[in-house]
């Protein structure tokens, strides 16, 4: 679409706000999920925010995650992105950066987790359209997405109490990944 076509456009992209109730339903599930006495679960947490070095020393932009979960036990820490879509759009080329080689050490470096402590959530379409669900297991590390189908606390339970806190955060010792 040219720059005229767009600019004539009465919804604009960035003008979808829908997105937020993902990320909200995120949190509080979370915050239901998980006893705040063993695990603190943080909305948009600040701790990226100075993740990428600039040239000239200075921490440039980073990112700020829509939650964050942390074990009071053992300090470890897994941050989320939600990513929510129809059947059109590019959420989930967007989730891919989370997930690259260089990302890996970036982070790892910079967290000092033994693990990639990072996770993304699709929802929506983005959890059931063939069409996206295919690429994730050749594309993302496995246990580091989940696909969250209609909205089930009961799904997402089983994979933040069996996978997220039992494999990274209260394992004794998480696997060491790329």
């Amino acid at each position: 679409m040219d720059s005229a076509r767009l600019s004539a456009r009465k919804r604009q992209p960035g003008h979808d706000r829908s997105f937020l109730t993902s990320e909200t339903n995120f949190v509080e599930a979370l915050k239901a999920i998980l006893d705040p006495k063993l695990y603190e679960v943080k909305a948009s947490p600040a701790d990226l925010v100075g993740i990428f070095l600039a040239d000239d020393g200075s921490r440039a932009k980073g990112l700020r995650p829509e939650a964050s979960i942390r074990s009071r036990a053992t300090g470890r820490v897994m941050f989320f992105e939600v990513k929510k879509q129809g059947d059109r759009g590019n959420a989930e080329e967007r989730a891919f950066r989370h997930h690259t080689v260089q990302f890996y050490r970036t982070l790892q470096a910079f967290t000092k987790m033994p693990y990639h402590a990072y996770c993304t959530v699709f929802c929506e379409r983005l959890a059931t359209n063939p069409r996206y669900t295919v690429k994730f297991g050749y594309l993302i590390e496995r246990d580091h997405y989940f696909l969250w189908v209609d909205y089930n606390l009961d799904l997402l339970r089983a994979f933040i109490v069996n996978v997220v806190c039992a494999k990274f955060l209260d394992a004794p010792d998480p696997p060491q990944e790329p």
